[in-house]
């Protein structure tokens, strides 16, 4: 239901009872109206009776005077012309009770009808109000929305960039990779050379053999020649060397075809254990890789919500500040928030500078002097200096001389006023990675931490003393659900290992398909399986007795479908 139903359903439902309430002022009157004309009636009837009572009294004392016909005559004229009084002075009552009635009807519903206005315009007149503040607050909703849009396109592109140089990287290593199975390749095709070199030397001694048949025969021609009378025998002589030379080259050919075949049978069977072995070490190098990155930006994340969370958690305006130094310090390696006092800066809070710098309180700058952080102050946006710039506002005396770093201050508002400004600074990076986020990070501290001081100052200005957030564990020591609660335990167990094993089901759909069909799927996924294990028994207490319990339940139920038969064994 829209604002303007909802407002017109209120109009309505206040037209109706105040309908209502005059109906029933309106039948109240009627019924007063009416026990009045009865009243009246009665009284009538009072009055006659006791003027009948009178008559009859006179008329008893003239029934004496006159006679009894005269008196009754005049009896009976007496109650005609008395009944006819009584009918008519009803008649007039019952007239004037009904035109008072409609008079007082009409004044009463005069006056409905013009409450029913006022109340109709007042109505108008306040829709129009709660229209126009809605109008506002809409287009301030909008705005706000927008930023908000804005702000996370921007991360997502980091995101996206980070991504591709992830993705480049692992290219680099299944590159690596399949350079090193195409050099196990190549020495496998040395193995065939070998193998066929030894299939020549087999050739070579079967051209020997033929060879020596050859010598044999001539033998025999010279024996032949010799012993004339031997010549039926050395014909058979010779028949039998003739068939001995051919069983003896169908053997040779038979070794040499035999040889080639299992020359070939060998190179197939090393370049398929190459190539499935590249295949292989790819796939583990491009998971072991993605699932680093994954919880690389897990362990951000949740860096990330527990930096909102000590901001929220802040119970005063230093005490906002000092956190949003701490948890700057977590992303960069050196940390400042410098207080805005009229034209000068000063130091309040630092983090990560060297024990010999100058301590945070007796920095003091003025606007020009301060560099990156007095041009923040004047502007009220963020600003950046990359390590290569050479025009531009320069770092703060209290953080140069450090090599080439990538400097950011941002500035912290309250009511639209710059109060305060954090300086952060990183070494050069010169290729884009995940540790480049740190800008966008920060902006969002900032922002943060503006919003939580705006909030304490209006609280303080209006003398309110509103909840604060109760404090949360920490989430940066495993990456992962939310940490356990009192009494949770084996639920947030069984929560954990259903994560771990999802992510491996949604990240390695095909080989675990692949491995249902098979039934093998602890031999496919040993190494993703065990990592998996590893990740929750350091994030599971030992005191937990059914922990291993869990992570094999969840295993059965995630991975195999519920069927333990499709694990098969490990490796």
């Amino acid at each position: 239901m829209s604002f303007d139903d909802q407002i017109r359903a209120a109009l309505d439902g206040t037209t109706a009872s105040l309908r209502e309430h005059l109906e029933a002022q309106l039948r109240a009157f009627a019924e007063h109206a009416a026990r009045v004309a009865t009243g009246e009636r009665e009284r009538a009837a009072d009055e006659r009776q006791q003027a009948l009572k009178e008559a009859s009294e006179r008329a008893a004392e003239d029934k004496q005077q006159a006679l009894k016909e005269a008196s009754e005559r005049a009896a009976e004229e007496r109650e005609q012309a008395l009944k006819e009084a009584s009918d008519r002075a009803a008649e007039d009552k019952q007239q004037a009770v009904k035109a008072a009635s409609e008079s007082v009807a009409a004044e009463v519903r005069a006056q409905a009808e013009a409450l029913v206005g006022d109340v109709r315009s007042q109505a108008e007149t306040q829709v129009g109000q709660i229209r126009a503040a809605a109008q506002k607050h809409a287009e301030e909703l909008k705005r706000a929305a927008e930023t908000q849009i804005a702000e996370l396109r921007k991360a997502l592109e980091d995101l996206r960039a980070q991504a591709q140089q992830q993705l480049d990287a692992a290219r680099r290593i299944a590159q690596a990779e399949i350079e090193k199975a195409r050099a196990e390749v190549d020495k496998t095709r040395a193995d065939a050379e070998r193998a066929q070199t030894e299939a020549g030397n087999v050739r070579a001694d079967a051209e020997a053999a033929r060879a020596d048949a050859e010598t044999a025969r001539a033998e025999a021609q010279t024996a032949r020649a010799e012993v004339d009378a031997s010549r039926a025998e050395t014909e058979a002589v010779r028949a039998q060397s003739k068939q001995e030379i051919e069983r003896i080259q169908a053997e040779i050919e038979t070794t040499r075809k035999t040889a080639v075949v299992e020359a070939e049978e060998v190179l197939v069977a090393r370049l398929t254990a190459a190539h499935g072995a590249s295949e292989r070490k790819t796939a583990d190098a491009v998971g072991r890789a993605y699932t680093d990155s994954h919880q690389t930006e897990l362990s951000r994340a949740a860096r990330l919500v527990d930096a909102i969370r000590n901001l929220d958690d802040a119970r005063g305006l230093s005490e906002v500040l000092e956190r949003l130094v701490q948890c700057s310090g977590h992303e960069v390696d050196r940390a400042a928030v410098l207080l805005v006092k009229g034209k000068r800066l000063s130091g309040w809070r630092l983090a990560g500078f060297t024990p010999g710098g100058p301590p945070a309180r007796s920095i003091d700058l003025g606007m020009e002097e301060a560099g990156l952080a007095g041009a923040v102050v004047k502007s009220g946006l963020p600003a950046s200096r990359p390590s290569d710039a050479a025009t531009g506002p320069g770092l703060p005396p209290f953080a140069a001389g450090s090599g080439e770093r990538h400097a950011m201050a941002l500035p912290v508002c309250v009511g639209g006023e710059v109060v305060a400004v954090l300086y952060a600074d990183a070494p050069r990076v010169d290729e884009p990675s995940s540790d480049a986020r740190w800008p966008a990070i920060l902006e969002v501290l900032v922002r943060h931490a503006s919003r939580a001081l705006e909030a304490m100052t209006v609280e303080q200005a209006a003398g309110l003393s509103l909840p604060r957030p109760m404090a949360r564990g920490s989430h940066t020591a495993v990456p992962g659900p939310v940490e356990q609660a009192a009494g949770g335990d084996e639920d947030a167990a069984r929560r954990y290992a259903r994560l771990l094993l999802s992510e491996i089901r949604m990240y390695h759909e095909p080989i675990v398909n692949e491995g249902r069909r098979s039934r093998d799927l602890m031999s496919r996924l040993h190494g993703e399986i065990e990592r998996a294990r590893r990740l929750y028994e350091a994030r599971v207490p030992e005191s937990l007795q059914a922990r291993a319990e869990y992570f094999d339940q969840e295993l059965v139920r995630t991975l195999a479908g519920g069927d333990r038969t499709l694990l098969g064994s490990a490796p």
